[in-house]
């Protein structure tokens, strides 16, 4: 059960915020971006969601710049379904991007699988050498060979010490102790699989059983009674945990660390029931004519050290072997992927738009 140190003082207003779609400045409509990017034999074009992942990766990559004498330019889009649509609608402008399982099932469900390369990875020794075989393995890329692993994230709980001795569970949301501080991202796939998590259901399983389906939104109404707000953009439950105003948020693992860096005394946990997974991956586009400068650079940073580095600069690490304290004392590091819930995103996408409704109503209540 949560245990609560007591200490009043939060606003309970109710409203969402909405990430800024681009932060670069880029026409993102086809003809236009096109010609912003531009690119040659000398550059690779990476598209990604930006924010400290993003920096992390652009200070990494002029690294290799300063080596290959390649440039890496970089675009930012709000979420993968902009960058599957950016890199659908300007073929040969990109090089190569790293969506989550999300954007990997998008592409190959509405786009026929022919945005992404197949990619050899025995282009990429440091890969074949150096990542565990269970994150190869993992969902969704087992079977596939147009991705490969790049670094763990789920949608775990964060919580402030001052206020919460231990979360262990998702039932310790719905404490009333809690009530008026809880804040949840507000994506409804991630609602809805982490209601699944809460119940251990398997998501596929659950949209096959109708008692089942109900069962998640009965879990959601639950859990809503507790929530203050929901947050859109990782920068906004931070902010709340900041301000004293949330004191247990559904969260990204790596900007939980961020606040305890900072100087809070934060936590971030999976639960015992599980936590939706949202992994990220390379893919190269079909498109790209730079492709060997791709293999490069991947190769050049699945080099261990080089990995710890990147893994240590955004707080997501990247699955080595022999992995070091540093990648193990990362918030969001696993030893496992079966320590996580994989929503089957072939049975999810097609019932998206329902959920999406569902969650919203339960929002809104």
């Amino acid at each position: 059960m949560t245990q609560i140190n007591k200490r009043q003082g939060s606003d309970d207003g109710r409203g969402t915020t909405r990430r800024r779609v681009l932060q670069t400045g880029a026409v993102v409509s086809g003809i236009g971006l096109a010609g912003c990017m531009g690119g040659g034999d000398d550059t690779l074009r990476y598209i990604s969601r930006g924010g400290t992942t993003q920096d992390a990766e652009r200070e990494m990559f002029e690294e290799w710049s300063e080596d290959s004498g390649i440039d890496v330019q970089h675009q930012e889009a709000a979420d993968d379904t902009e960058m599957i649509n950016l890199i659908a609608e300007n073929p040969g402008e990109f090089d190569f991007t790293n969506p989550a399982q999300f954007g990997l099932a998008l592409e190959r469900i509405e786009h026929d699988g022919e945005l992404f390369d197949e990619i050899d990875t025995g282009e990429i020794p440091n890969y074949e050498e150096n990542v565990q075989d269970q994150w190869k393995e993992a969902p969704p890329i087992d079977g596939e060979d147009d991705a490969i692993f790049y670094y763990m994230s789920s949608q775990g709980i964060g919580y402030n010490q001052e206020h919460v001795d231990e979360i262990t569970s998702w039932d310790d949301l719905k404490d009333d102790d809690l009530a008026g501080h809880v804040a949840l991202f507000g994506s409804p796939p991630t609602r809805f699989g982490n209601c699944c998590a809460a119940l251990e259901y398997d998501v596929g399983e659950v949209f096959e059983d109708e008692d089942m389906f109900e069962d998640v939104f009965d879990e959601m109404e639950e859990q809503n009674e507790y929530v203050f707000n929901y947050w859109d953009a990782g920068d906004q439950f931070m902010q709340w945990m900041r301000e004293d105003q949330a004191y247990a948020c559904s969260a990204w693992g790596g900007r939980v660390q961020v606040l305890n860096e900072e100087g809070m005394d934060t936590e971030f946990v999976i639960p015992d029931e599980g936590a939706v997974a949202h992994t990220n991956y390379f893919v190269m586009t079909q498109e790209s004519e730079n492709q060997e400068h791709v293999y490069d650079l991947l190769d050049w940073l699945y080099e261990p050290d080089r990995a710890v580095e990147l893994s240590t600069s955004h707080n997501y690490p990247m699955a080595m072997e022999d992995p070091s304290d540093e990648l193990t004392e990362l918030f969001e590091y696993v030893e496992d992927p079966d320590d996580l819930l994989w929503i089957d995103w072939d049975s999810m996408i097609p019932n998206l738009d329902e959920i999406t409704e569902r969650v919203n109503d339960v929002m809104a209540g």
